[in-house]
């Protein structure tokens, strides 16, 4: 066993811990800070990640980047950090419950995106800090304080999940075999891909006490007799190989990690950009570094193109050289349920795409202007489709009223562009944006089929709103 100074990796005014005598998550954290030393890492180079339980106090103890996140979300969380920062070495210390009961669909997809991490699951077959209740891993027919007589469900194989979907390196040790469990963490660090190295350790107070163990020492005993070398494991029969813990390494196929599959997709999108007629080529004009932020929230229901308006909205403004965001919600329904499209537009950096109070509401229904009304900012604008919106409450707001479906209907015979018409409408009030970037979102968005007649709409919504705004 390698010799590290352990002590200085941990966070001494942290402690005395709170796990009980005899459970192996200590060993398991000390096994992880030697796999570390021996990685080389700095330790500031280095985001423990844990979410709820037990094993969450990990990061709490060793002197890294620790973030102790919601029960279950620990992988989603550590996904965003290392897509964020891919240059840190992201290492995840969960329980069984934490990560395959709330969490199990995150670790699924994060095994299948093979991110880069390295997730050491303590497994101890129970939730032990919430009062002993039944987990997924808790072995058939064992007793917890939600299975007095005996768990009638079969034990979660962790490992066997994370191999079929799709996790590159896959591991299995006991906290009585320290050396290998300290080899297989470092054997799953140095896996460029997502790792998942199950520990099985025990709880001796909240599992161990209910299912007659006499001592942690005998709990020690059964994982030192019950576990099997993988190479054994595959000469047993499955009546020889019950009760029994396989060990070493289940899994070890190195493919491309999600963070370099994503570099290699955008430099093939910035070359496809490059080539295509439709490329979306940013001006950043002058205007562009005086834009004001503007929030706008496009409403109205599913089958009216509010969700497509907002995207052609969003284009055209990073082709003016400003950073955009659009996110949308609608219901069920394909059509005639509510729709909502919201959009920022920035000069500076966009943290959070959602629009709480809008500078600019688009209501096309009753319904949609009943409910967002109220949440435009005062002094800002309400553009009302009163081809729909017939009654107009009074709101601290400017109201610009236009039958914008009934007149594109009059003027073009049909309404499938009365969206693109309100966008011209929008369009009129962001002068320092001009005008032509809007036409070519649209020209770049529209099908050839549909293009003239989107166009003239985007235009005909500009003139009304010229007409409207100098009343």
């Amino acid at each position: 066993m390698v010799n590290v100074d352990v002590e200085s990796y941990l966070r001494e005014n942290a402690f005395p811990t709170i796990w009980c005598p005899g459970c192996g998550h200590g060993i398991v954290m000390k096994a992880a800070i030697r796999a570390i030393q021996k990685m080389g890492w700095k330790k500031d180079d280095v985001i423990a990640v844990s979410g709820i339980g037990c094993s969450s106090r990990a990061p709490s103890y060793c002197d890294f980047n620790g973030i102790q996140t919601t029960h279950g979300r620990a992988v989603a969380f550590a996904t965003g950090m290392k897509l964020n920062r891919p240059d840190m070495h992201v290492v995840l210390f969960l329980g069984d419950g934490d990560c395959s009961a709330i969490g199990g669909n995150h670790l699924i997809h994060a095994a299948k995106r093979n991110i880069d991490m390295t997730v050491i699951v303590m497994n101890n077959h129970i939730y032990g800090m919430t009062g002993g209740q039944v987990s997924p891993t808790t072995p058939y027919m064992a007793l917890t304080a939600t299975s007095p007589y005996g768990n009638i469900e079969p034990e979660l194989d962790v490992c066997g999940v994370a191999q079929a979907a799709g996790a590159t390196f896959v591991a299995r040790t006991t906290a009585y075999h320290v050396p290998q469990m300290m080899n297989l963490i470092e054997q799953g660090m140095r896996n460029k891909g997502f790792s998942l190295i199950e520990c099985i350790d025990p709880c001796p107070t909240s599992y161990g006490r209910r299912n007659k163990y006499k001592s942690p020492v005998k709990m020690y005993e059964g994982l030192r007799d019950s576990a099997v070398p993988v190479e054994q494991a595959k000469k047993m029969t499955a009546e020889e190989l019950e009760g029994k813990i396989v060990t070493g390494v289940l899994k070890n196929e190195p493919r491309p990690d999600f963070c370099t599959e994503y570099e290699d997709l955008l430099e093939r999108v910035k070359e496809t950009v490059k080539s295509s007629n439709n490329s979306l080529e940013i001006k950043a004009s002058a205007g562009a570094k005086k834009f004001e932020r503007r929030e706008l929230r496009l409403t109205g229901s599913g089958g009216q193109g509010l969700i497509t308006a907002g995207i052609i909205l969003v284009e055209a403004a990073i082709r003016f050289g400003i950073k955009a965001t659009h996110s949308q919600s609608y219901g069920p329904e394909a059509r005639g349920g509510a729709s909502r499209s919201e959009v920022i537009l920035s000069q500076d950096e966009i943290y959070f795409p959602e629009v709480k109070n809008p500078d600019i509401l688009l209501a096309m229904t009753q319904q949609s202007y009943d409910k967002f009304a109220d949440s435009v900012k005062p002094g800002g604008v309400i553009i009302a489709d009163t081809t729909y919106v017939k009654k107009l409450s009074s709101v601290n707001a400017r109201i610009y009223e236009c039958p914008i479906t009934e007149l594109t209907k009059k003027e073009f015979g049909t309404t499938v562009c009365a969206n693109v018409a309100a966008l011209g409408m929008l369009a009129y009030l962001f002068e320092t944006i001009d005008f032509e970037l809007f036409e070519e979102a649209v020209s770049a968005r529209v099908p050839a089929a549909f293009r003239e007649m989107n166009m003239n709409a985007l235009r005909a919504g500009y003139k009304w709103a010229q007409e409207l705004y100098q009343k």
